[in-house]
C-alpha cells in the first residue's frame, strides 16, 4: 500500500522487508538568543502560534513579545509566518513582516528574542506483522489489511489530521474508531456526518450557538467541535460539506478555534480530525467545488481502505466476526462461504453484514446454504423456510430479492403479532438480534 499527497508535504511508503515508512513534515523552533535562550519545540501540527500567553503551542517570557505575537503555517508552498497584530512586531533581518513565506531554515527576531525556525521531515517506522488479523474493530489478515493496520498504528499517535478514502461500506468509520482508540487522546470521539445533516443547520451542528442566537435558541448547543474536546471529531463524507462553510471549517483547523453562532468570542478547541469521503476530492478541487487549501489541510495523511473484492481471502474473518458480534444464531456451510468469495460486493463489508443478518433470520440455527444468500449472480433453487417442502424456481434478480424482503417482513410482523408486540420477545422467537429487529422494523416504516 502506497500513498502519497501531491503537495508535497508527505509521503506514505511500504518498503522492502514488510517495513512500513511515514514521512511527515515537521515544524523545529529554537530560541537562540532572549530570555528563553535555549527553549526549544518542535510539531507536526499544520500551525504553531508562539506568544506569552498560556493557550499558545510555543510559549515564551520575554516581556516584548505579545500575548499572542505570532504563528506559523505549512503551506505547499513550504512555511509562512504571520503576525497576529504584535505590539513590537516579527523580523526578519531587519524588515518588519505581516506576513511572509520562509527558507527552510529563517531567524526571526521576535521582541529581544531570535527564532530559529526550521522544516524537516519527520519520520515513522512500523514494522508490518506478518500473522495480525484484526487491530480493534478492523478485521482481516490479508496482506492490504496489515499494511493498513501498519500505517494505522504509525499515524495515530501522530496529530496530523486525516483523510479515509474508500467505496462505500469499506468501514471508514471503523478505521476513523481505531486511529481514535489508538491515539491516546482523552476526549471522545465524535462523528459528524456531513451527508445527512440539513445544510441550513450544518454551522449549527459543527460549532454550536448561544442562547437567544436566533428563533427558537432557548439553550446554548456545545456543536461537534467543542464536544469532541481532546478527543477526535470523525467528519464523515467532507465532500458533501456546503461551499460557504468551507472556509468556516478551514479556519478552526488552522487557529483551533470555533465561534458559536451569535457570539463574536472564539471558543479554543484540542480537536483531532479525521475526515472521509467516497468521493474523488482533487477532481472536486479542479473543478471547483471544494476548496483546495481545505483540502491540503484534510490531506496531511491520505488514508485508503480496500474494498471487500480487494480483500476476498479475510470474508471467512470477516463472517466469523459478524456471526459472533451480531449474536447470529447460525452457520455457514463451506459451499454457502464459496458462493460469498464468489460474489463481487459492489456494497463492500456492509452489504455483507446485511446479507449474513438476513440468511439468519430464515436459518435459525441451521447451516446457511447458497439458496438462503440471494446474491444476483448466483443461479439456484430457492428454498423458503417454512414447514412445507416445496420450492421456487429461481427468478429474475430483482423478484428473488423483493421475494425474499416480503418473506422475511411477513415473518417479524407475524413475529410480533404473536408477541402481543414486544420486540425483545420476536426478536428471542425469531433468534436474531434485537437491534436487527429494530432496524428492519424501521425500514418497513420508512418504505410505507
Amino acid at each position: 500500500m502506497s500513498s502519497s499527497d501531491k503537495s508535497g508535504t508527505q509521503a506514505i511508503q511500504v518498503v522492502p522487508g514488510q517495513n512500513l515508512r511515514v514521512q511527515l513534515e515537521a515544524i523545529d523552533l529554537q530560541v537562540v538568543a532572549g530570555p528563553d535562550a535555549g527553549h526549544q519545540a518542535n510539531s507536526s501540527l499544520p500551525n504553531l502560534r508562539i506568544g506569552t500567553a498560556a493557550d499558545n503551542d510555543v510559549i515564551l517570557t520575554d516581556r516584548t513579545i505579545s500575548r499572542h505575537h505570532a504563528e506559523i503555517h505549512m503551506t505547499p508552498q513550504g512555511l509562512m509566518i504571520r503576525d497576529l497584530g504584535s505590539t513590537n512586531g516579527t523580523y526578519i533581518g531587519e524588515m518588519r513582516v505581516r506576513e511572509a513565506y520562509l527558507a527552510p531554515e529563517t531567524e526571526c527576531k521576535m521582541g529581544y528574542s531570535r527564532i530559529l525556525i526550521r522544516q524537516r521531515t519527520e519520520e515513522h517506522q512500523v514494522l508490518v506483522s506478518k500473522e495480525e488479523n484484526h487491530l480493534g474493530a478492523l478485521v482481516g489478515a490479508s496482506e492490504p489489511m496489515r499494511e493498513l493496520y501498519g500505517l494505522l498504528r504509525a499515524v495515530a499517535p501522530t496529530p496530523a489530521t486525516v483523510q479515509i478514502t474508500g467505496q462505500s461500506g469499506s468501514g471508514k468509520e471503523l478505521v476513523a474508531r481505531t486511529i481514535h482508540e489508538l491515539s491516546g487522546r482523552s476526549g471522545p470521539l465524535v462523528v459528524f456526518d456531513a451527508s445527512v445533516t440539513d445544510p441550513e443547520m450544518v454551522r449549527n451542528d459543527l460549532f454550536g450557538h448561544v442562547k437567544g442566537a436566533f428563533t427558537g435558541a432557548a439553550g446554548s448547543r456545545e456543536g461537534a467541535f467543542r464536544r469532541a474536546h481532546q478527543g477526535t471529531l470523525f467528519i464523515d463524507e467532507i465532500g458533501e460539506l456546503p461551499m460557504e462553510l468551507q472556509p468556516r471549517l478551514l479556519r478552526a483547523l488552522e487557529n483551533r478555534e470555533v465561534t458559536p453562532i451569535g457570539s463574536d468570542q472564539p471558543v479554543r478547541v484540542d480537536v483531532r480530525v479525521i475526515t472521509a469521503t467516497h468521493r474523488d476530492l482533487a477532481a472536486m478541487v479542479q473543478a471547483g467545488d471544494f476548496r483546495a487549501d481545505l483540502y491540503y489541510r484534510l490531506s496531511v495523511v491520505p488514508i485508503r481502505v480496500p474494498s471487500l473484492p480487494e480483500i476476498r481471502s479475510d470474508i471467512p474473518l470477516l463472517v466469523q466476526n459478524f456471526i459472533e458480534k451480531l449474536s447470529l444464531n447460525c452457520r455457514v456451510s463451506p459451499e454457502a462461504m464459496a458462493a460469498l468469495q464468489r460474489y463481487h460486493w459492489p456494497g463492500n463489508v456492509r452489504e455483507l453484514r446485511n446479507v449474513l443478518e438476513r440468511a439468519a433470520v430464515f436459518r435459525q440455527g441451521d447451516a446457511i446454504q447458497p439458496q438462503d444468500l440471494y446474491l444476483p449472480e448466483e443461479s439456484v433453487s430457492v428454498t423458503p423456510p417454512t414447514s412445507s417442502s416445496s420450492t421456487v424456481s429461481p427468478e429474475p434478480e430483482s423478484a428473488s430479492l423483493a421475494q425474499l424482503k416480503e418473506l422475511e417482513k411477513k415473518m417479524i410482523l407475524e413475529a410480533l403479532a404473536r408477541n402481543n408486540h414486544n420486540k425483545t420477545a420476536a426478536a428471542r422467537e425469531l433468534k436474531i438480534p434485537l437491534s436487527t429487529l429494530k432496524r428492519r422494523l424501521k425500514e418497513y416504516e420508512d418504505g410505507d
